[in-house]
């Protein structure tokens, strides 16, 4: 688990969650600079943007992603993958909030995460395999590592 959150729905000084990872927004991030460079630009400005993460919510930004590339080929399958990776990360936020909310001793990850896992995973195995060498394979893998095992 990689952030630091306040799992509470309306957070206890009625103010909103704020996670610091420009990245989960803006994924150029990844691909060319590192997030320290953005403060040493004179004329940056953060802007925090409201994200909401719910089941519904989640599975539609997936299935814009998917619609947008359609299938996975050589030619698309980093872009494909830095993507879903990125709903992925939304994930791993939802699950971190439900599993401190619904803690039980015997949990790896909250139930909700669990249900929504599995059907991030029927929409990786149908999409269409254009070649691709190892997307969504290995997200499909590692999902179920860590979520089903």
């Amino acid at each position: 688990m990689h952030h630091t959150l306040d799992v509470y729905p309306i957070p206890r000084e009625k103010e909103p969650m704020f996670i610091n990872e420009p990245w989960l927004i803006d994924k150029t991030l990844l691909e060319s600079c590192e997030e320290e460079d953005l403060d040493k630009e004179k004329d940056n400005i953060r802007v925090y943007v409201p994200l909401d993460l719910n089941h519904s919510a989640i599975l539609r930004r997936l299935e814009a992603v998917i619609d947008r590339y359609g299938e996975a080929n050589e030619e698309n399958e980093m872009n494909f993958s830095i993507d879903v990776e990125g709903i992925l990360s939304q994930v791993e936020i939802y699950d971190q909030v439900w599993y401190v909310r619904e803690y039980q001793e015997t949990m790896r990850h909250s139930q909700r995460a669990v249900s929504l896992i599995k059907e991030i995973i029927v929409r990786l195995e149908n999409i269409v395999d254009g070649g691709a060498e190892c997307f969504p394979f290995e997200t499909i893998e590692e999902l179920r590592k860590e979520y089903l095992e």
